[in-house]
């Protein structure tokens, strides 16, 4: 659901910007994106310039304050809106704090009266009509002869966080391959689910695909691409499932048998360097992966 939703939100004039997301593991809630340009209208239904949006995803299984505390163990400072699209266990006022983040949470009642009570019952489809516009861009993007080259987060923290410099560093282009993968998750109950998973130098779940304009003049540096990929583990998650005595952190395991997968040959913008003991290094711009010799 959460490509659909940030389609939602665009379409109702809502300004989110879905590049560099925060580095949190993943979990029961995810990330959809960040606001700017925040109009008073929104302004006036709490919405704040910078902050966070997050969701549950659709599902059965109830959203509970264990899962709460969990996400908010790792969601970074500043404003976050989490948007349930669940139910819930507990009250707002219930709502676990941590100091420096301030969480405004929306159940399906505040979904309902932002949206609109017509998409939510079906009068309105505007979730079909997005998703048939998102697979006609998705055509349209890996259109004509590849490879590809897909578009950086420009996230260096990784090399700050490693004591490199990036404006030492040459930039390169990697040739790798991007699965689309689709299939069921299986736990207590089954999801589907659609990733954008990156080949190179590992396997990557990538949140936001958008493609360079022209692929720039560049060497090319090579890391390995796995030739019989195995989702399984990259795609399984832990989730809340609520038994009726309790909500547990229950697995859901990627079916493998169920996947289905469209893979494309890519190039991803990366950089170069040595490090002060003369060893190389590369940084995968779109998985923000640091790759040391």
């Amino acid at each position: 659901m959460g490509l659909d939703m940030v389609a939602v939100l665009r379409k109702l004039g809502v300004s989110i910007d879905t590049n560099s997301p925060p580095i949190t593991p993943t979990g029961v809630v995810s990330w959809l994106g960040r606001l700017y340009d925040v109009s008073p209208e929104h302004s006036r239904l709490g919405m704040i310039e910078g902050m966070e949006i997050w969701t549950t995803g659709q599902g059965f299984a109830p959203l509970d304050l264990a899962g709460v505390e969990i996400w908010l163990i790792d969601a970074p400072r500043g404003d976050h809106l989490l948007i349930a699209e669940r139910k819930t266990t507990f009250s707002k006022s219930q709502l676990p704090s941590r100091e420096g983040r301030n969480l405004v949470l929306w159940e399906l009642k505040d979904l309902a009266a932002f949206i609109g009570h017509a998409v939510i019952d079906g009068r309105l489809v505007i979730l079909d009509e997005t998703r048939e516009e998102s697979l006609e861009e998705e055509s349209e993007m890996f259109s004509g002869i590849g490879p590809f080259a897909l578009r950086p987060k420009n996230d260096f923290s990784v090399l700050e966080e490693a004591g490199l410099d990036v404006s030492m560093a040459k930039p390169i282009l990697i040739p790798a391959i991007l699965h689309k993968v689709t299939g069921l998750l299986k736990g207590p109950g089954e999801d589907e689910i659609c990733r954008w998973v990156l080949n190179c130098g590992g396997l990557f779940v990538i949140h936001d695909v958008e493609l360079l304009e022209k692929p720039p003049l560049l060497n090319h540096e090579t890391l390995e691409i796995e030739s019989d990929p195995d989702f399984t583990e990259l795609l399984s998650e832990r989730r809340t499932h609520s038994d009726g005595m309790g909500d547990l952190l229950r697995w859901w395991t990627f079916d493998s048998d169920s996947a289905n997968v469209e893979s494309y040959n890519v190039l991803v913008p990366a950089h170069k360097g040595i490090d002060a003991q003369g060893n190389n290094w590369i940084m995968n711009g779109v998985s923000t992966k640091l790759h040391m010799n």
